[in-house]
């Protein structure tokens, strides 16, 4: 089964948010269940899968999240997964996330700049730009505009 390290926005507040390690897609679903759909985020796979049986992370999976009222379990994990032999999600494609939920591989930056040619590139941009106004013309247009 795979695995990831993920943060969670707690009941969906994006400043409010932990760190998850080591979390299969499974557990994903019940955290996105409990806090909201776009909850869970930032989710790096990790490179190692967890030898772990369906039936084995339910139990799991309901100790951590379960809940029983008047003896009745009401847990997300019996809502997403019924049954003691339910078939839990094994990989994080079977979630179907759009891949912003992904955490970025790296990040996007900046081209550092040739200074000598961006001084050069800004004087010809001078050059072929229009005349700065004389004084004439500045006191022409202002009684022009003002009558």
């Amino acid at each position: 089964m795979q695995a990831a390290n993920v943060m969670v926005a707690l009941e969906g507040d994006l400043g409010n948010t932990v760190p998850k390690y080591g979390v299969t897609p499974a557990e994903v679903a019940v955290l996105r269940a409990i806090h909201g759909d776009e909850a869970v985020f930032d989710i790096e796979p990790l490179d190692d899968e967890i030898e772990i049986t369906s039936r084995i992370e339910r139990d799991r999976l309901l100790q951590v999240y379960g809940k029983f009222v008047g003896g009745r379990d009401v847990s997300p994990v019996s809502e997403l997964f019924p049954g003691v032999a339910a078939r839990l999600f094994e990989s994080f494609d079977e979630l179907d996330l759009d891949d912003s939920f992904f955490k970025p591989a790296a990040r996007v930056r900046a081209k550092p700049v040739d200074l000598p040619k961006a001084a050069e590139k800004a004087k010809r941009g001078k050059a072929n730009a229009a005349p700065e106004p004389e004084e004439a013309d500045i006191e022409e247009m202002h009684d022009n505009v003002l009558g």
